[in-house]
């Protein structure tokens, strides 16, 4: 898509927003307090403080103060995480949550599932940070409220809902390795309706995506077109319907491999496309009982050339449909009470897979909440699944506060399970159809302190995890198989306190240790020790400023060697002009530390980009 049809897109967004007046409702929005925030990926209406699970909430104003350009950039920073990309911008990025499998975290878009049917997990690359309201990170097994692939947590990535009288905006950023973004965005709405569209385009040269280091200097370049639209109806007074819509398209150029050398310089590239659509629909039909019906489909394509042997071309479609029940009970209890239907399809003409599987489910949780001071949770689901066992899981969990004290107690336990992938049930020739799913057991503790009137804050969880029945390839059999047993067991620590003269200090840490229970050997990728800090400063609400540094350990990378340690530097500012323009800066690894993420694979030295936010 080139630049004149972003600007062909603006205008004509600016000439439909015309059609929704401004109401009074802009004004009285900017006196009423702030609603709590409730966490959609847990289903149940508890205000993200009360709930009992480990949860991370990065919020809007957090994306746009350190000016991410991308999804993946934001998950680095989080406790549990492991972040592994493939080489340069818009490459292949996985994520590993509390030692699970990279196919072992389910990530949804509203509420959308969008994980690869075929190889179970999800590529961050291409997710832009334009249009999303905040991300919402739940650590450990999820599986009791939304089924498979929940065994590590859930990340869940909420649009932004438009409010208010229209406004438009105009953002542009370029900088290192030829990287130019350009972004224009509307929102509004009013009593009855309202809309927030965005539209995204990022290019770049990038760097070799085979390490330089290593005698490769070919440039792999990325493109990427999104489009982000939300818009809803209000009616009957609670009753809410929204269409919700995502549209993907991106280009990479990637590097080749050769048996016994590793990566090296080559010209393959991948094409992909995505799209999401979610028809969102809910209201309370008496005053105790609250339904929310959501059919959802994701449909992701992606076209493999010039490759060594022969050029793919995979699909991956699910279908969702979910209806859940809220009751609430006296003040204190709510129950939920739902059940889900999903087809899986995955298709790859390369290796004649076109294989269906349908998963019917349903499920319960209770909460029971006194007084934002006692708060217990339990829940079960049950899973029926085509080619497979069916699956039972359960969480229970608890918390109290000990207001006078600014404490709060909580822990949990749970279980989770992954189901085989269309590759590991069908793929010719190397797949297993007697394959039985991942189970996971977890439990965890911890604690939230609050000190000196709010201004310090600090939280840490114990968490212990055993898998059983991991799905491996063997080498023996040249096929995947039940046999591996793991665990991961850690601590996950952050401290916030705010400083003098309007300076904020917030630290996290994860320690975790995840190992072969056979072997002793610690799991692939996965970081012993993850550390991030970041300074801010905010001047008078003109300017803020932040400087960020991330510590990472070794890991291991099976026969490929290993990982060394490495520190980045990163820091951002924003200057607000006046109340139209905003001018950006960033720069990343500006320290121009020289490290990989995956054996092999490079990753950028010191870069800096400049920017500005047009807003009306």
């Amino acid at each position: 898509m080139s630049h004149r049809y972003f600007f062909a897109l603006f205008n004509l967004i600016c000439i439909l927003s015309v059609q929704i007046p401004s109401t009074s409702i802009a004004a009285e929005e900017d006196v009423q307090e702030l609603k709590p925030i409730e966490v959609k990926a847990a289903r149940n209406k508890l205000p993200i403080e009360n709930l009992p699970t480990s949860v991370t909430v990065i919020s809007n104003e957090q994306i746009e103060e350190k000016n991410y350009i991308n999804v993946e950039e934001m998950l680095r920073e989080e406790l549990g995480m492991d972040i592994v990309q493939n080489g340069a911008l818009g490459s292949t990025t996985s994520v590993f949550m509390r030692g699970a499998g990279s196919n072992s975290t389910l990530v949804m878009v509203d509420g959308i599932q969008v994980n690869s049917n075929t190889t179970g997990s999800f590529n961050f690359s291409n997710i832009l940070a334009e249009n999303i309201e905040r991300v919402e990170i739940l650590r450990g097994p999820q599986s009791t409220s939304w089924g498979a692939d929940a065994v590590g947590g859930v990340i869940n990535l909420v649009t932004k809902r438009g409010k208010g009288e229209p406004t438009h905006s105009f953002l542009f950023e370029g900088g290192s390795f030829s990287t130019f973004k350009e972004s224009l965005s509307s929102s509004g709405g009013n009593d009855l309706l309202d809309y927030s569209v965005t539209a995204t385009r990022i290019d770049s040269e990038g760097i070799s995506s085979a390490n330089e280091n290593r005698g490769n200097d070919e440039e792999d370049g990325y493109q990427n077109t999104s489009v982000s639209l939300r818009t809803g109806i209000n009616f009957l007074e609670d009753g809410r319907f929204d269409f919700i819509g995502h549209y993907i398209r991106s280009r990479i150029e990637f590097d080749d491999f050769e048996f016994g050398v590793g990566s090296v310089d080559g010209p393959p590239f991948t094409r992909g496309e995505q799209y999401y659509i979610a028809l969102p629909l809910e209201k309370r039909i008496t005053p105790w009982w609250h339904v929310r019906f959501n059919p959802n489909y994701a449909f992701d394509e992606t076209r493999a050339r010039n490759q060594t042997f022969a050029d793919t071309d995979i699909f991956s479609r699910t279908t969702t449909l979910d209806l859940q029940n809220t009751f609430d009970f006296l003040n204190y209890f709510s129950v939920v009470l739902g059940g889900e239907y999903q087809n899986r399809n995955g298709q790859s003409n390369g290796t004649g897979i076109d294989e269906d599987l349908d998963n019917r489910s349903v499920y319960m949780q209770a909460v029971f909440d006194y007084k934002d001071r006692i708060v217990l949770t339990g829940g079960f689901r049950y899973d029926d699944n085509d080619p497979f066992e069916d699956a039972l899981t359960y969480k229970f969990e608890g918390a109290y506060r000990i207001k006078k004290w600014g404490t709060r107690l909580r822990a949990a336990g749970s279980t989770g399970f992954r189901a085989p992938t269309i590759n590991d049930l069908f793929f010719p020739g190397f797949s297993n159809p007697d394959l039985k799913p991942e189970e996971s057991t977890s439990w965890e503790a911890g604690f939230d302190q609050t000190l000196f009137d709010g201004m310090v804050t600090l939280s840490s969880v114990y968490f212990d995890s055993d898998f059983e029945n991991l799905i491996q390839f063997s080498l023996d059999t040249f096929m995947p198989e039940n046999v591996a047993k793991a665990k991961s067991k850690g601590v996950e620590t952050t401290l916030k306190v705010l400083l003098p003269y309007d300076f904020t200090l917030k630290v996290n840490h994860t320690w975790n240790d995840t190992f072969d229970l056979e072997t002793k050997r610690r799991l692939r990728r996965r970081a012993e020790h993850k550390f991030h800090t970041n300074i801010q400063h905010n001047w008078k609400d003109k300017v803020t400023s932040l400087l960020g540094i991330t510590y990472k350990s070794n890991t291991e990378d099976g026969a490929s060697g290993n990982t060394d340690p490495y520190v980045v530097l990163r820091g951002a500012v924003q200057y607000k002009l006046n109340r139209h323009i905003k001018l950006t800066l960033r720069g990343e690894n500006l320290l121009d530390e020289e490290y990989e993420e995956v054996v092999g694979f490079g990753t950028p030295g010191a870069a800096a980009y400049a920017g500005f936010v047009l807003t009306y």
